[in-house]
């Protein structure tokens, strides 16, 4: 859900009133490991998380101090898009891997309703162009002899009532010339208390396949 307490306190939930379901999206990291024991290994992460839907409305909803009626025909686009830069390092690396760092994720999306007020067509919307630092640790678990992997990956942050945490859980195989397959499952949750008059309890969870390439 999405709430905007700019306005009247109209909680709007994304999937029910805007269609929005949130489990579409694409991947990409690239990570350096080196030998200096000083220096923090660096991961740079891409994803791209970005949806929009047709819906018609059910009631009135208030979006950045406009009101759309109920039985209007909006357009809605939801974009938690971001780039991560990761310095953690290894403080376990056998067949037990364990990394603790830092990831400062940079969003650059947001949400937007565009629509009839009923007078005229209209655009509200509300920009998530912001950095935020999270704590960052990841656990391997390498079946030894086989290929296979179990893992975690866990990015959080929690201040004031509000949290962020970006969880992956994952199985993966690796071929014997570093290409490798990979299946999990993601669950990316912002909660958000009364920041900048903005309440947001917003969820993106999902299943995903990937190929990976070690060298």
């Amino acid at each position: 859900t999405f709430r905007d307490l700019q306005d009247d306190g109209t909680e709007i939930d994304l999937e029910d009133d805007l269609n929005l379901g949130g489990d579409n999206g694409n991947y990409y990291y690239i990570a350096l490991e080196h030998g200096v024991p000083v220096l923090p290994n660096i991961k740079i992460s891409r994803a791209e998380l970005d949806e929009s839907a047709p819906s018609e409305l059910s009631r009135n909803i208030t979006f950045d101090d406009i009101t759309f009626p109920a039985t209007a025909n909006v357009n809605s686009s939801m974009d938690l898009s971001h780039t991560d830069f990761t310095f953690y390092y290894e403080v376990l690396d056998n067949w037990l891997n364990l990394d603790l760092g830092l990831t400062a994720r940079q969003f650059d999306g947001g949400f937007e309703v565009r629509g009839s007020d009923g007078i005229t067509t209209v655009t509200a919307s509300i920009d998530m162009e912001f950095t935020v630092p999270l704590v960052y640790a990841k656990a391997q678990i390498d079946l030894p002899l086989t290929g296979l992997y179990v893992g975690t990956d866990i990015n959080w942050i929690g201040y004031g009532g509000s949290s962020f945490h970006d969880v992956w859980a994952r199985i993966g195989y690796v071929f014997g010339f570093g290409l490798g397959i990979e299946a999990g499952y993601r669950q990316l949750k912002l909660d958000v208390d009364d920041i900048d008059d903005l309440e947001a309890n917003v969820t993106v969870d999902g299943n995903y396949l990937a190929a990976t390439f070690h060298f």
